[in-house]
């Protein structure tokens, strides 16, 4: 199901075609528009895909929640607990900082759980990773630091390219996805013959707009200067 106008999950067209799904995949904040759905949408939304097909398993994809601002997205745990075929996944590999380390988590019914482990794998955990992933977990103090961050760095970069006349959407994610009004190939390669890289293309948007994933202030200074020069 294509975003819709907002570049959100177009959540009313997945509840149509949900019936019968054997996964319904809702991914908020989304990746790659950095939108997000507010708890009481994402649970009605829930609510009524299960009411259509009870049957149907819904994957919540939370990896960048910790960017979020709390009053506009919150986690579906509480759906995990009264719906058995719903479940969780998030990474340390965003806000924690740990993504060599390719560690993840998913939150859900026991069973469900299993039945994920069985069929799929979870892949090999080292002693060095869990332990590293343990202490991330309990070290809030960073993740408060590193939304507080990226928000200051996030609204730098936003209004350099406001200024420069391009709309971005709202992110609630550590990148921008930006509305080049062109292909974003033509912006990714002008930016990487001055030394900074851009990301893939995301399609069906790879014509129009362009994921901008942010760094920290000093890389984004000289990232807006090229941004400058290729779009000014």
């Amino acid at each position: 199901v294509p975003l819709n106008a907002e570049a959100k999950l177009d959540l009313p067209e997945m509840v149509k075609v949900s019936k019968g799904a054997g996964l319904v995949y809702l991914c908020n904040p989304n990746n790659p528009s950095g939108t997000v759905h507010g708890p009481e949408t994402i649970d009605a939304t829930v609510r009524a895909i299960l009411k259509e097909s009870p049957d149907t398993y819904i994957h919540l994809d939370e990896a960048y929640i910790d960017y979020g601002d709390p009053a506009k997205i919150q986690t579906g745990l509480a759906l995990t607990q009264e719906f058995k075929n719903v479940f969780i996944t998030r990474s340390f590999s965003k806000a924690h900082a740990l993504a060599g380390m390719r560690i993840g988590y998913a939150m859900g019914h026991r069973d469900t759980l299993n039945a994920i482990r069985n069929s799929w794998g979870m892949g090999d955990v080292s002693m060095l990773g869990a332990i590293a992933a343990l202490t991330a977990f309990e070290d809030r103090e960073h993740i408060e630091w590193e939304r507080e961050e990226n928000n200051r760095v996030k609204a730098f970069t936003v209004g350099a390219l406001n200024d420069l006349g391009y709309d971005v959407p709202e992110s609630h994610t550590n990148h921008l996805f930006v509305d080049l009004r062109a292909p974003a190939r033509g912006f990714r390669e002008a930016c990487m013959e001055r030394k900074v890289a851009v990301g893939r293309d995301f399609p069906p948007w790879e014509n129009t707009h362009c994921r901008i994933s942010l760094g920290s202030m000093e890389e984004m200074q000289v990232a807006v200067r090229v941004f400058r020069e290729v779009l000014g």
